[in-house]
């Protein structure tokens, strides 16, 4: 009796369990089916005011005050989606569309509204009624626009809160890379990375940067209302590469266009790039003596194989117009473009192609043109690179490359002035893996 007794209990116990989850689960599914936004359509947040826009004393103070109107309502933060129009909220949020209309009309204000962006935040403050008595969006990181309600009418106002640039000039000696060496003197990666840029086509970072090679850069702070947001424009950089010297410094030109520049005024930027994409390695080098992998004898390799990840970008190593694009024996996917003064470079093993890609149509240095792949005899994905001049096949890693176009010599003058001081600064500060030293100005 005991045991068929407890098995009733049991079968109780699991019964009412499962009847318990079923139950919950139900309610779990309604809620979600409730709350949850259609497919498409924007994610709307509504919170009070007294609540959002003015969450404590201090911020109350530092703000600037929201009109009385907008008091009276709440404010509902809409983040945009792909697709979505100010019409397409106005009548999702249930907003009267003559407001809508009304803020058009406003002098000026139709580009700030009409072109939205995935992900960003707007903010709408609305009556019971459907009227809209404001709306806030960030224009920049400098500028918001704020647009209020007053009886019938709208003003629309911008509220700058301007970046604040600090001028800081350090130095760092490498002992293994110069990622690492930027961490330890307090750079970011995006410094780093931008000192690399500059020199790309004079220095091969991967495989040219040796222990006791040392740099001194000079770049800007960003921050606002005193807080730290990101490294700023690099405005000069020495950097000593296996004992030889290479120094960079930008230079805005009347146009407003900023380019780096020896200190004598030549371009920084070459004809072409050393290598066309980002490579872990350099898997086999130009040489016509080398056993193939696959076909197992001599046959001459006329172009470096730069190892990298399947789906690297492959960028067109100088402007240039394509000439073939498609599929040719070994090479397997290749991209074949020419270059001025007889000059033709190749790019061979793709997986697939840029999509706008075309045979005849023009190319910028940088543009990507293609994927890394392991498309025809490759035993692993990788970039096959050629550069010929004249039909004869050069060493892409040691051929000299030509130069862009230096200053025009009518700006000579105006770039001494800018970059005198910069370049200078540049010798204050030499000893590698010293600390930073103090701005040598502020900027705002």
């Amino acid at each position: 009796m005991r045991f068929d007794r407890g098995r009733k209990w049991r079968s109780f116990h699991v019964s009412g369990a499962v009847a318990l989850k079923v139950g919950c689960c139900a309610l779990l599914a309604l809620a979600w089916a409730q709350f949850e936004p259609a497919a498409g359509a924007p994610e709307i947040t509504e919170f009070s005011i007294a609540r959002a826009l003015l969450p404590d004393e201090s911020k109350v103070a530092e703000s600037a005050p929201i009109g009385a109107a907008s008091l009276a309502g709440s404010a509902i933060e809409v983040i945009v989606r792909r697709n979505d129009t100010l019409d397409r909220i106005f009548r999702s949020l249930e907003l009267n569309l003559a407001d809508l209309a009304a803020l058009r009309d406003l002098p000026d204000l139709r580009t700030a509204l009409d072109r939205l962006y995935p992900g960003e935040a707007l903010t709408f403050i609305r009556d019971g009624a459907g009227r809209l008595l404001g709306l806030e969006r960030q224009l920049s990181e400098s500028e918001r626009l704020r647009i209020d309600r007053a009886d019938d009418r709208f003003t629309a106002h911008i509220i700058d809160n301007p970046l604040e640039r600090e001028v800081r000039t350090t130095g760092a000696t490498i002992t293994s890379s110069l990622f690492e060496a930027a961490q330890a003197a307090g750079i970011s990666d995006q410094t780093a990375i931008a000192i690399a840029d500059v020199f790309a086509w004079d220095i091969d970072f991967v495989l040219d940067v040796r222990s006791g090679d040392h740099f001194v850069v000079t770049y800007e702070r960003l921050s606002q209302d005193g807080e730290y947001l990101r490294d700023g424009a690099l405005l000069a950089v020495k950097f000593v590469n296996q004992g030889r010297e290479y120094r960079a410094v930008r230079y805005v030109d009347p146009e407003g266009d900023a380019r780096y520049f020896t200190p004598e005024g030549r371009s920084l930027k070459k004809a072409f790039l050393r290598a066309p994409l980002e490579f872990t390695r350099v898997s086999s080098r130009f040489n016509p003596n080398r056993r193939h992998p696959v076909l197992n004898r001599i046959r001459a390799h006329r172009g470096v194989d730069y190892a990298a990840p399947t789906g690297t970008p492959v960028r067109a190593a100088g402007d240039g117009r394509v000439r073939f694009r498609g599929v040719k024996g070994g090479y397997g996917n290749v991209v074949e473009l020419s270059h001025t003064n007889g000059v033709v470079t190749v790019y061979g093993h793709m997986s697939r192609f840029a999509r706008s890609l075309r045979t005849g149509e023009r190319v910028t240095q940088g543009q990507v043109i293609g994927y890394v792949g392991q498309s025809g005899l490759a035993t692993g994905p990788h970039l096959h690179y050629e550069y010929r001049v004249n039909g004869v096949y050069k060493d892409p890693q040691k051929v000299k490359l030509p130069n862009a176009d230096p200053l025009p010599e009518a700006l000579l003058a105006d770039f001494r002035a800018q970059t005198a001081l910069l370049l200078a600064g540049l010798d204050r500060d030499t000893v590698p893996g010293r600390a930073p030293t103090p701005a040598l100005a502020r900027a705002k």
